[in-house]
């Protein structure tokens, strides 16, 4: 496949041979913090864009090309992948000229950092969301985790070993998922009443192993206006 540009759909930037190539990524990091840079609109949304902002006033062209590459990796580390500056602020997102995925190249920036493993302990664990959740969502790690959240002696070890506040609110852990419980007790794929449409649910990590009771509610509202759930 040949290299792919940043217009290109996030699917086909990702399996570009391109997509792991550090210069090619800073290159792009430059073009869309100095386009940031010019705008600022996104000022209030989170860390990532005051960080970037502070970065370039401080430098000695005031410009983007006045800060070092490596202090960029202060701005992706600073973005959690919330895409409300895509959603709501950016002006220039696709199909605009100038193709501005802000989410996307801080996702594509951190992809290159674990690939070059330089992520540390704390972040590698943090970011496995699946494993933990398994593992918290077993009932008896369950209570014990809650139980261990109580403790202050629990969360100053917990801090020191993987770097989270010891006053930092936690999810609480539930045993059980939405997906394979309540979902079940519907008829798989029987078509009822009037409607023909179809629904995907993307219920995440938080409602599979945090809140499942979101997912079950959603799945009692389908159930009730007799829309067909498939587990």
């Amino acid at each position: 496949m040949k290299g792919a540009s940043s217009s290109d759909p996030p699917s086909r930037r990702l399996a570009s041979p391109d997509f792991y190539d550090e210069a090619k990524l800073l290159a792009e990091l430059e073009r869309t913090f100095d386009i940031c840079h010019g705008c600022r609109r996104c000022v209030n949304l989170c860390t990532t864009f005051p960080t970037l902002f502070e970065l370039v006033d401080a430098s000695t062209t005031l410009e983007v090309d006045g800060v070092p590459k490596q202090e960029f990796w202060k701005v992706v580390d600073q973005c959690y992948l919330c895409d409300m500056c895509y959603m709501t602020k950016c002006p220039y997102v696709p199909p605009h000229p100038w193709n501005v995925d802000f989410p996307h190249l801080m996702l594509r920036a951190k992809a290159v950092k674990f690939k070059k493993k330089e992520v540390s302990v704390r972040d590698r664990l943090l970011s496995s969301t699946d494993a933990i959740g398994k593992l918290a969502a077993i009932p008896v790690v369950a209570a014990s985790g809650e139980c261990g959240q109580r403790q202050f002696g629990a969360r100053s070890l917990m801090e020191k070993a993987i770097g989270v506040h010891r006053e930092r609110r936690l999810p609480p852990y539930s045993p059980g998922l939405p997906r394979a419980g309540e979902a079940e007790r519907a008829p798989r794929g029987e078509k009822r009443g009037t409607h023909t449409g179809e629904v995907a649910i993307f219920s995440t990590c938080y409602v599979n192993y945090n809140e499942p009771g979101i997912g079950h509610d959603l799945l009692a509202v389908l159930d009730h206006n007799e829309i067909p759930i498939r587990s």
